[in-house]
């Protein structure tokens, strides 16, 4: 395990932090490369009842909403785009046996 934590890690924190300035949000965000959907999900999550509103204690700003909305159809896009994994059930023989013996 390293002992310093990755760039990307710590551009994720920052765009999660509550407490930071929103354009530096912004900027963390549009620096990721790739970030993971799940943070994507998190930011865009509207709230539906006064219990989602009670998790979150600040909105998540406008132009921060609007980059991630526009980062998540993207890493959604790449990933349909993305050909599947190919694994060994995928490229085997149907003709073979459980065993592998031809």
């Amino acid at each position: 395990m390293s002992k310093f934590m990755s760039p990307e890690v710590a551009l994720q924190r920052l765009v999660e932090d509550t407490q930071a300035p929103v354009l530096a949000r912004c900027e963390a965000l549009r620096q990721l490369a790739h970030p993971p959907l799940c943070l994507l999900r998190r930011l865009l999550a509207i709230p539906r009842s006064t219990v989602e509103t009670a998790k979150r204690k600040r909105p998540v700003p406008a132009r921060l909403r609007a980059i991630a909305t526009l980062a998540y159809a993207r890493e959604v896009q790449l990933r349909k785009a993305r050909p599947g994994k190919s694994g060994r059930r995928q490229t085997q023989d149907t003709a073979s046996n459980a065993l592998g013996i031809s």
